[in-house]
Order: structure tokens, then C-alpha cells, then sequence
């Protein structure tokens, strides 16, 4: 029984393990060429909103620039809600009118800003004006708590020591010496680099009952003793 040849096979190239970028391009030119417009009509319309944002910012800083009555200020708020600057607005128009004595109005400024804009990087001058316009008004209170409610929500803003300066002040007046002491420790515990620890320092010690003084003894003035008689010799 003869044993059979084999003839070595001929390797097959395999047609799909190169690219070939020609037929790549034929066979998927639609999908390219949508991809693509769509590529650039999204960078069109990125640039035109970004200009855009860009031209509303400038107008609007030029009409902030020149806004100088409560009125002013009003509309510029009114009309520019959606941008930061609005939020300086609102703290300028709010100081215009506490210095006019409207406190209530000053206050209602100050909380519509803060309802629309929580996170603004002024939001802690919003807080601070709050208090400082309950603090005219007598409300010392409701001051409090609006100092509190700063130093709770916002632990490490600029605006934080100051309200913790400003409530161990306020307990201070209202004789809760131990609750002043607190906070004039929190501050300086918080913030020990802070100008406001140095006053809080300084205060603080004013808080530290002073030692009594002991009254001297009274000298009490001795009468003289009576000359002792002296014996004269007999004769």
C-alpha cells in the first residue's frame, strides 16, 4: 500500500486583517461626513454662545458700572438675574438702603439674593448684612442666629470670624459670659491667624473675673502707756 504525497497547502492571505483606509472611506462616506457636520456645527455653536456670554458679561459690567441709585440697582438685578454680578448688585443696593435706615428692606434684599444665588462667592457678606440690619433694628435675638446660621453653613469663609466675633460681642452685652467665651475660643480655635483672633484674645480676658483685692490692715493708733513713776530716795 503506497503512502499518499501531501502537497504543503498554500497559505490564504486573510483580506480582513488589513485596513485599507480607500475602501473604509467608500464604504462608510455618509456616516463620516454626517459625524463630521455635526462635529462642526456643535463647534459653531459653542463659539457663538461663548461669545455671546462674553458680550452679555461686558454690557452688563457697563451698566453696573453707572448703576448708583436703588432704582439702578433694582433693574440691573432685575434684568441681569442669571450672571454673578447680579449678586454685587444686590450687596450694594442692600447697603444703600440700610444706610437710608430701611433695614427691612435692606433684609429682603439681601434673602431674595441668597434664595436665588446660595452658593455665590459673596454669599457670606449676604449673611453678614442680614445680621448686622436685625442687630439696628433691636432684634439681637434674631441677630444671633443669623450670625449662627453663618458660622454653621459656611465654616471656613471670609466671613466667618467676624460673625463669630460679633455674637460673642452681642452675648457679651447680654451677660452670658460663659456663652461669649465660647465663641471668642471658636474663633480663635478656627481661625488663629485671622486679625479677628487677636481681639478675640484681648475680649476674651476682659470676661476673666478679676482676683479681689485684700484690703490692708487697718493700723489702729496706740494710745501712749502712762509714764512710770520714778522712786526718789528717802532722806
Amino acid at each position: 500500500m503506497s503512502k499518499m504525497s501531501g502537497t504543503p497547502a498554500t497559505p490564504i492571505s486573510d483580506a480582513s486583517s488589513s485596513f485599507d483606509p480607500v475602501v473604509f472611506w467608500i464604504q462608510n462616506k455618509s456616516s463620516i461626513q454626517v459625524i463630521a457636520g455635526l462635529f462642526a456645527s456643535g463647534l459653531a455653536f459653542y463659539g457663538f454662545s461663548e461669545w455671546n456670554t462674553a458680550r452679555k458679561f461686558a454690557a452688563a459690567a457697563e451698566t453696573y458700572a453707572v448703576a448708583k441709585t436703588p432704582e439702578q440697582l433694582s433693574a440691573f438685578i432685575g434684568s441681569n438675574a442669571d450672571i454673578p454680578l447680579a449678586g454685587n448688585a444686590a450687596l450694594l443696593l442692600s447697603e444703600k438702603l440700610r444706610t437710608e435706615k430701611k433695614f427691612d428692606e435692606s433684609i429682603k434684599t439681601l434673602r431674595s439674593f441668597l434664595s436665588k444665588s446660595p452658593t455665590h462667592p459673596l454669599a457670606g457678606a449676604a449673611y453678614l448684612g442680614i445680621a448686622a440690619n436685625l442687630e439696628q433694628l433691636g432684634k439681637t435675638e434674631e441677630a444671633v442666629a443669623a450670625y449662627r446660621n453663618l458660622v454653621t453653613t459656611d465654616l471656613r469663609g471670609f466671613a466667618t470670624p467676624v460673625a463669630w466675633l460679633r455674637i460673642a460681642r452681642l452675648l457679651k452685652v447680654q451677660g452670658k459670659n460663659e456663652e461669649a467665651k465660647a465663641a471668642y475660643e471658636s474663633l480663635q480655635a478656627q481661625f488663629p491667624k485671622s486679625v479677628f483672633a487677636s481681639d478675640a484674645l484681648l475680649e476674651a480676658q476682659e470676661l476673666i473675673p478679676k482676683t479681689a483685692e485684700i484690703p490692708a490692715p487697718a493700723i489702729v493708733p496706740q494710745e501712749p502707756l502712762p509714764a512710770t513713776p520714778t522712786s526718789e530716795p528717802k532722806p
